[in-house]
């Protein structure tokens, strides 16, 4: 199973984190599992942006949400055991990859992408 936007991949967050999650715990860590983590990352990037389809892919987006989706595993790796829990709050980690990456936007109001609404009107980038 891939992530259900691919904005990146399993190869990608094992990649820029240098860990095989497999290899800290297959039944915690097994490719599917990662994989719904990706996803979820990107769930919060499309609902930072206020878009649920058709979502352009940026390099802005692919940091945030590899960003993002590692902080989770390293999270789950911490709940585990495997991880010292030492880093700032995920929320506070979270928001402040959003705005660093995602924050510096040009508002689009002319014709909103699925998803968008008069409160969060289309984004580019």
């Amino acid at each position: 199973m891939a992530s259900v936007y691919g904005y990146i991949t399993l190869a990608n967050l094992e990649a820029k984190s240098k860990i095989d999650y497999s290899t800290v715990d297959a039944t915690a860590f097994t490719d599917a599992n990662v994989e719904a983590t990706i996803t979820l990352a990107e769930r919060m990037i499309n609902t930072y942006l206020g878009v649920s389809t058709g979502q352009t892919v940026t390099d802005s987006i692919i940091t945030a949400t590899t960003l993002i989706a590692e902080r989770m595993a390293w999270d789950e790796m911490a709940t585990l055991g495997y991880q010292e829990e030492d880093a700032v709050k995920f929320n506070v980690y979270t928001d402040a990859v959003l705005l660093k990456y995602l924050g510096d936007h040009v508002m689009v109001t002319s014709v909103p992408m699925s998803g968008a609404n008069h409160y969060k009107p289309d984004y580019r980038f």
